[in-house]
């Protein structure tokens, strides 16, 4: 056995032209599972060709491809919910009880001016590159100047990105409004929105979406409207959806409905429709996001995070529930997102009823790629190596001892894979990333440069830590 991953990877990057290139991996992930003697064609960004060697020699004779022994292709990860706004948090929410965004969060992103977000958000796009995420669904409500912040950092580093605002009202700890006032905010709210999409132009890779932030930050007047706006115009629908227990109780107390029951009384359930975490669904609850095909979120490291609960995401998939994977914006690593999922699974139910498998893997990759893209409304775009979608993928080096012997590639992709795999990543058929470097910039520079402003913007913002640093407790311990 030659070790050749590093040299094809090198091969295949040089071969990328402005209009095509035909790559031939020793692993293709398919719908279907890794196959070889696979043919990839990316013509103008799109996949103009994906099947068997066989295939393509006798459509297209006399083209050649770049051999490519010792490495797998595979989708671009998708990244079915972060917030860009909080790449500069991190390890601040370590130890810390539940309700951070009340505490970390929404101060630190209504600190953000225009030159401190986009600083974010392309600081968060680049860990989700380095980390095999080649679409980020964005969750934020912000003003025109801070999205267009954000998608100017989505096209300076070539991501693609489901970009979102909303409308916010404050039902939690006030009196309704009164006719005139509602009237009033669903006027401006659709206003915003329809600003939203025409701001979305600015680049094919950046779709439209709306969003509330949950059951405690909007009537069900306001997220009816917007629920209908977007499924006028084909646009996704987010909320945070039975994440929290405090979120839940306030539900019941005030409408006597949990979150999701209010959701779909008020017309914010469907195919449009992403719901964030669902972590706290029961199973009439899962039937309800079944019947209506809405979307989810499972988000398994914030829940071990945050200490939530997780998701019954297995029950998903065995039901039919539409979902993909987030990192709601804790690890930007595909490879350790998929591990996550597994383990979550296994940990909260496989391990009580002996189910050994847990999801077998593919469930795992199949939910962070076509899963996800379907949950974001960009099923028709990407999530697959499929002739006819953008040419979103990985190129990853086989040949490593983590990963050798190779005896099952799904597994090992779910287990053992790591970020330092990723030769190559691709969107929207350009390199964008090549081992772990972003191309046609200067990342050390924008680190560099950007740092000093990231820990002032944390400084200033009025965030409040309960928990402390980790210090303080081995301190206290010895005590």
């Amino acid at each position: 056995m030659s070790f050749e991953g590093k040299a094809s990877i090198s091969s295949a990057v040089q071969a990328f032209d402005a209009t095509r290139v035909i790559l031939a991996p020793e692993t293709l992930l398919t719908p279907d599972g890794p196959a070889s003697g696979q043919i990839l064609k990316i013509k103008n960004g799109i996949f103009d060709f994906v099947g068997s060697r066989s295939e393509f020699e006798k459509l297209h004779p006399g083209e050649s491809p770049v051999e490519m022994p010792g490495c797998a292709i595979v989708p671009g990860f998708i990244d079915a919910h972060t917030h860009v706004g909080q790449a500069f948090g991190k390890t601040l929410t370590g130890g810390e009880p539940s309700q951070i965004w009340r505490r970390i969060w929404v101060p630190l992103e209504s600190h953000h001016n225009t030159e401190s977000l986009y600083a974010s958000a392309k600081w968060m796009f680049l860990e989700a590159l380095r980390g095999g995420l080649t679409t980020i669904n964005n969750f934020t409500i912000a003003d025109n100047a801070k999205i267009d912040a954000i998608h100017r950092a989505a096209v300076d580093i070539g991501i693609r990105l489901v970009s979102s605002t909303g409308s916010i009202e404050f039902v939690e700890n006030s009196e309704p409004l009164s006719a005139a006032e509602k009237t009033a905010l669903i006027d401006g709210a659709l206003e915003r929105a329809e600003a939203h999409m025409k701001a979305c132009e600015v680049d094919s890779r950046i779709s439209p979406s709306l969003c509330i932030s949950g059951v405690q930050g909007a009537s069900g007047d306001l997220m009816r409207a917007l629920s209908e706006f977007c499924a006028s115009r084909g646009a996704l629908f987010q909320i945070h959806t039975n994440e929290h227990h405090v979120e839940v109780h306030w539900s019941v107390v005030r409408h006597g409905l949990r979150p999701l029951e209010y959701f779909a009384e008020n017309g914010a359930v469907g195919r449009h429709t992403l719901h964030h975490h669902c972590a706290l669904v029961t199973d009439s609850e899962i039937e309800l996001l079944r019947e209506t095909g809405s979307g989810v979120s499972y988000n398994p490291l914030a829940s071990l995070w945050k200490g939530d609960n997780i998701a019954p995401a297995l029950a998903f998939a065995a039901r039919g529930v539409r979902f993909g994977i987030g990192s709601d914006s804790t690890r930007l690593d595909a490879l350790r997102l998929l591990e996550t999922a597994e383990a979550c699974q296994r940990t909260a139910s496989g391990m009580s009823v002996a189910d050994f498998s847990s999801g077998a893997a593919w469930t795992w990759i199949d939910a962070a790629t076509r899963g996800s893209a379907d949950v974001t409304g960009l099923g028709g775009v990407t999530g697959e190596l499929k002739t006819g979608l953008r040419a979103d993928f990985l190129i990853l080096d086989k040949q490593r001892p983590e990963t050798l012997p190779s005896w099952d590639f799904e597994w090992e992709l779910v287990r053992l894979y790591n970020r330092d795999q990723i030769g190559a990543v691709v969107v929207d058929g350009k390199v964008v990333m090549e081992n772990g470097r972003a191309t046609g910039w200067d990342q050390d520079k924008f680190i560099q440069d950007e740092l000093p402003k990231a820990i002032e913007t944390v400084n200033n913002a009025p965030i409040v830590r309960r928990h402390g640093p980790a210090s303080e407790h081995r301190e206290n311990s010895r005590r």
